[in-house]
């Protein structure tokens, strides 16, 4: 369902929540289940978009290339980031739960955060940050609503990260439509 489509861009954009950076905790591993982690999702070409990993590290990746204003803060450029699995099925688990139980939040309804969905996946990680957006139809909008908020831009350029992993789920009849989750991390 998403938008209407007289609600301006701008408006959409600053309905984007924002973005979560935690800082370097010293995890555990995620348990493993029956010997071996739990199975990554593949979705594909999630909400049925063409090379989504393609054109999500093309303009990630360009917009990271540059110096840029993230709100008041200036960020420097930092180095290219490289698509991960692990953070790819953390970011469409979140997202899918998000469409199926009808939420928009950072924190599922029981509690779990990105750190927790991501030591399920079994990547351990050294820093982590996630970004959330509903309504977006295509890479392209949602990178440019997350660059035009403050911080959900310094999550994308921050040089901390090295790794990232995107998704998006559709569901007709929900709130916001399309629930996208960028994953951002480095690994320990």
């Amino acid at each position: 369902m998403g938008l209407p489509a007289f609600v301006p861009a701008a408006f959409t954009a600053a309905l984007l929540w924002a973005c979560t950076a935690l800082p370097v905790p010293q995890p555990k591993a995620a348990e493993p289940v029956g010997g071996q982690f739990p199975v990554r999702l593949d979705y594909g070409t999630s909400c049925g978009i063409a090379g989504l990993r393609e054109s999500t590290l093309r303009r990630v990746n360009a917009a990271r290339a540059a110096a840029r204003s993230c709100g008041r803060r200036q960020m420097q450029p930092a180095p290219p980031l490289e698509w991960d699995d692990a953070l790819f099925s953390a970011a469409a688990r979140h997202s899918q739960d998000m469409a199926r139980r009808d939420y928009f939040n950072h924190a599922s309804p029981d509690g779990k955060r990105v750190g927790a969905r991501l030591l399920a996946e079994g990547y351990r990680w050294r820093s982590v940050g996630e970004n959330i957006a509903g309504g977006d139809r295509s890479v392209e909008t949602v990178v440019r609503g997350w660059m035009d908020s403050a911080g959900h831009c310094a999550n994308i350029m921050n040089a901390e990260f090295t790794e990232i992993g995107l998704a998006c789920v559709e569901r007709k009849g929900s709130t916001w439509g399309t629930y996208w989750t960028m994953v951002l991390g480095r690994p320990r």
